[in-house]
């Protein structure tokens, strides 16, 4: 059996006997509207136009040049930075007791974290370091973390030592432990493992802790590149550790380095936030100056059926149509004075993604009132040249005391 025409049509509404059936009409797809309307303001509107996208290419060109410089030059000092080869995993000094335990609360590390004593004192091999870690070092008895030349013409050196400031106050070591064939820790110059009663006497001695990763990690020190993956735990002992602290792993200062060295550019990274906004502020002047222009042919447009939406697609394909090619033209700008100003061959690929977002955001900040505009205003300002305002008021429509646009 057919079905009959309120069988067939099915409408998201019930429909009572007697009542005429309404069909809901299906929207049409106005893409090619807007591509016609768009593409036909771009070539009337040239002056217009191209001011748009000079300021879209001057933001992108800008980003993609800091983004660039930022990333040098934190790669090029972080290069500077070697790894530490030591004979241990980790080791954070503190200035107090306190700090101590509120870092040893705080840090979760997956192996042991074992107590020290730390001293600095004056020697007759310089500066040194000393780590009260050797406990089966015989009290007589230093091991240097570095190549060492005996001095003078002596069969048997040592080393005597004595605190800053308080040379009465002497210590000696006759015997001498020095690092085997290929065991150097040239990062290390100036520091040495005593038995921690070595040190016990020092007025100027400091608490310390020293890491060690449990076995599961198979972490080799002389080679911390082959477990890239405790990094992480590094990372976390340089963030939490107190001012002040002394902080030596195989990946010492690259970390605070880089963070460093990123806040000393902050400022080329405001002087990007202030030619984007200076970009936005020039296309949000171009495109409200052409929307005030077509107030007239835009009413038309809402008599004969378009709505809000309709405007504001076809205000927004615009301003995509003329910012793209800016966006274009702006990365690859960025690219080739980059490559003039000796940044390096390889550009960071971080330079691209960031100065697309900036192109992008640039664009949005810049649409954004005109956007507004469309969108409170009525077929009567539009038709009759009446004000219209961003912040939509019920009462403007027929007032226009207070302004407008």
């Amino acid at each position: 059996m057919a079905r009959s025409s309120r069988e067939a049509y099915k409408p998201g509404y019930p429909v009572l006997p007697g009542q005429p059936l309404q069909m809901e009409r299906p929207r049409a797809n106005l893409l090619p509207v807007y591509n016609l309307i768009a593409h036909r303001r771009i070539r009337y509107t040239r002056a217009f136009a191209l001011l748009v996208a000079c300021s879209v290419l001057l933001s992108v060109t800008v980003s993609f040049l800091i983004t660039t410089i930022i990333a040098k030059n934190v790669e090029v000092l972080a290069a500077k930075v070697h790894l530490n080869k030591l004979p241990f995993h980790g080791l954070v000094v503190f200035d107090e007791q306190k700090s101590l335990e509120t870092f040893s609360k705080k840090v979760r590390f997956p192996g042991d974290m074992n107590r020290i004593e730390y001293a600095e004192v004056e020697s007759n091999l310089g500066r040194l370091c000393l780590l009260g870690a050797g406990y089966e070092l015989p009290d007589d008895t230093i091991q240097l973390l570095f190549p060492f030349e005996p001095l003078g013409k002596s069969p048997k050196p040592e080393v005597s030592a004595w605190v800053d400031g308080n040379p009465s106050l002497k210590l000696e070591w006759p015997n001498i432990i020095l690092p085997g064939t290929g065991q150097t820790y040239p990062a290390l110059y100036g520091w040495a493992l005593v038995n921690p009663a070595s040190i016990s006497n020092l007025t100027n001695r400091r608490p310390g802790i020293l890491l060690e990763f449990a076995e599961f990690y198979m972490f080799d020190p002389m080679n911390p590149a082959a477990s890239p993956g405790v990094s992480k735990f590094f990372t976390g002992i340089e963030n939490n550790a107190p001012e002040g602290a002394t902080v030596i792993t195989p990946y010492s200062g690259t970390i605070s380095l880089k963070r460093a060295t990123k806040g000393a550019f902050s400022s080329w990274q405001f002087i990007s936030l202030i030619v984007l906004l200076s970009a936005a502020a020039a296309i949000t002047c171009v495109l409200t100056v052409s929307f005030l222009g077509r107030k007239r042919s835009l009413g038309i447009f809402r008599v004969l059926g378009g709505t809000v939406t309709d405007l504001r697609r076809s205000m927004a394909l615009e301003a995509a149509y003329i910012g793209l090619p800016g966006i274009a033209l702006g990365v690859f700008a960025g690219h080739n004075l980059a490559r003039l100003l000796e940044t390096g061959s390889i550009l960071p690929g971080s330079a691209y993604v960031i100065a697309i977002i900036t192109g992008v955001l640039t664009l949005v900040a810049g649409v954004w009132m005109p956007l507004q505009l469309i969108k409170n205003a009525n077929c009567d300002q539009l038709l009759n040249n009446r004000p219209v305002y961003v912040i939509s008021n019920p009462s403007c429509a027929n007032c226009g005391l207070c302004g407008g646009i």
